[in-house]
């Protein structure tokens, strides 16, 4: 054992030396997202948003930005979120600030915060009216799932967490990327026609500005109106009948009731898929948020669609990230 004149072993110093060494490499990390600010990152607007310091009190004004935020591991970050904002469960202890459509203007301007993320175009009204009060707003309203992808790097730059968003990004991409490789080579022939459900007395569902259609094709399918330029919109009685989608999609908590609702509406009851019994009915968080857990949705669906692939073997649902210990979103048819 090799002494210095002091009598300390060589041994002893190289471990030190060691030690010194991850300190620095830790810090490091912990610098390279703290002090990333000030920071510009485009928003869905197109419009440049300025962060000048990593945000300390986030108020997210859609369940999908909630999601995402706990996915980040922004908890102790998030001031003020919606009624709706319900997963994960510590999402439901947070600060409400009103609904989706019906936020409360004081209080969150009384919440104090330093970042607003906003969602789709019904709030761009109430977005306007934040800023012009001078509080920072982020929008998102991903149309596709890459453009789903791509917010979730995009918040994590604008919230300081881009290391946490890459590892989000690429968990998500690489379920996404399965469905892909085994889905996504099938012919029309071979993928069943969805007809997203929004309304029982006058018919209306999505359109090709919906993340939802791209959701569709994901899954194995394809939506029944895929080429209208609209989120949302009516649709014709008859028009529906001539295209007699093979499958029918509904969201809500009580399918018996949603189902028999379905069955009883004069739109509906005499296309093929209600008489095949060919009806889906999803929890409407899957369904309508076009966030983290967006692969967790196609396979749902894909499941149903293509049972013969066992698309659910293995996989496991997106949770939320631990929130670091050192410094580092119904609006159904868009989502919300």
């Amino acid at each position: 054992m090799g002494l210095n004149k002091n009598g300390v072993t060589m041994v002893g110093i190289e471990r030190a030396w060691k030690a010194v060494l991850l300190v620095v490499v830790l810090l490091a990390g912990v610098a390279g997202q703290a002090f990333c600010f000030p920071e510009k990152v485009t928003d869905d607007r197109k419009k440049e948003i300025e962060i000048p310091a990593k945000p300390q009190r986030i108020v997210s004004l859609a369940p999908t930005n909630t999601e995402l935020l706990f996915a980040l591991g922004l908890d102790k970050e998030i001031v003020g979120v919606t009624k709706y904002c319900d997963y994960p469960e510590a999402a439901k202890q947070k600060e409400k600030i009103g609904g989706f459509l019906d936020v409360d203007l004081d209080r969150i301007v009384a919440l104090k915060p330093d970042l607003i993320l906003a969602f789709g175009t019904v709030q761009l009204p109430v977005v306007e009216t934040l800023e012009k009060k001078g509080l920072r707003v982020f929008w998102l309203y991903p149309h596709t799932v890459d453009d789903i992808l791509g917010s979730f790097e995009r918040v994590g730059r604008v919230t300081g967490r881009e290391r946490e968003a890459k590892e989000l990004r690429d968990a998500v991409a690489k379920d996404v990327g399965e469905l892909r490789k085994t889905l996504g080579a099938l012919p029309d022939d071979k993928r069943p026609t969805v007809l997203r459900v929004m309304n029982f007395d006058r018919p209306a569902t999505i359109g090709a500005e919906s993340f939802q259609t791209d959701l569709f094709f994901l899954a194995g399918g394809r939506s029944a109106f895929p080429a209208a330029e609209k989120d949302y919109m009516e649709i014709d009685v008859q028009e529906l009948k001539r295209r007699d989608p093979a499958v029918l999609l509904l969201c809500g908590d009580d399918e018996k009731a949603l189902i028999r609702q379905l069955k009883n509406s004069p739109a509906y009851r005499d296309l093929t898929a209600v008489k095949n019994d060919a009806i889906v009915v999803m929890p409407c968080e899957l369904t309508c948020r076009p966030g983290p857990r967006i692969g967790e949705a196609a396979r749902v669906l894909a499941q149903y669609l293509h049972p013969e692939e066992q698309l659910m073997n293995g996989h496991r649902p997106v949770k939320a990230a631990k929130p670091p210990e050192s410094p580092g979103g119904c609006g159904c048819a868009a989502g919300r």
